[in-house]
């Protein structure tokens, strides 16, 4: 009686981990500005703005340029006002494995500005193009996919499988680069 009360007990815990949604990708945390979605990370430092901002510019020219990124355009490289932003495509792979490789080309406008002890790092105008190589693929926006009410089922409880994986894999994108500042930062 125990063990079954045991087995039924570790059943419903298992099963209740699984409907549970990680913090990080829930609901809030793809922030929509004006109907935009926007990220945006304060990163704190010690340094200058003028040695943050070198030290991120020498980064950003090695980071978004070919073969890291498809395309890249700094559309603003200001040494004097510590500010850059740029425009860049690249792939964002879901899976890759033995036959099997799922991946969307994402586009996206990014601005890193350096004052006052910090570092601001936004990120938005996003846009996939998912299945390329099928007869054109599918083009959308990040608001047609990631927002809370895109990508959750009706009772706001799970993620949807597609929206849920362009919404995961554009989260950790976007803190990968945000912990790669942090840390050139931190030095």
């Amino acid at each position: 009686m125990k063990r079954l009360l045991l087995t039924v007990c570790l059943g419903l815990s298992l099963m209740a981990g699984w409907a549970q949604v990680e913090a990080k990708y829930g609901k809030g945390s793809v922030p929509v500005v004006n109907g935009r979605i926007l990220f945006q990370e304060t990163i704190p430092t010690t340094l200058s703005d003028e040695e943050a901002y070198t030290r991120i510019a020498e980064w950003a020219q090695e980071r978004f340029n070919k073969p890291n990124v498809i395309i890249s355009k700094f559309i603003e490289n200001d040494a004097i006002n510590q500010r850059m932003s740029f425009t860049a495509e690249e792939y964002m792979v879901f899976k890759d494995r033995f036959f099997v490789l799922d991946r969307t080309r994402i586009n996206y406008w990014m601005e890193i500005v350096c004052e006052e002890g910090q570092a601001t790092v936004k990120f938005t105008r996003i846009t996939y193009w998912y299945e390329e190589e099928r007869e054109g693929g599918l083009k959308f926006s990040a608001e047609e996919m990631i927002t809370d009410e895109e990508a959750f089922n009706k009772k706001g409880t799970k993620l949807l499988k597609d929206q849920g994986k362009f919404r995961c894999k554009t989260i950790d994108f976007f803190e990968a680069n945000v912990v790669k500042i942090s840390e050139l930062l931190a030095q």
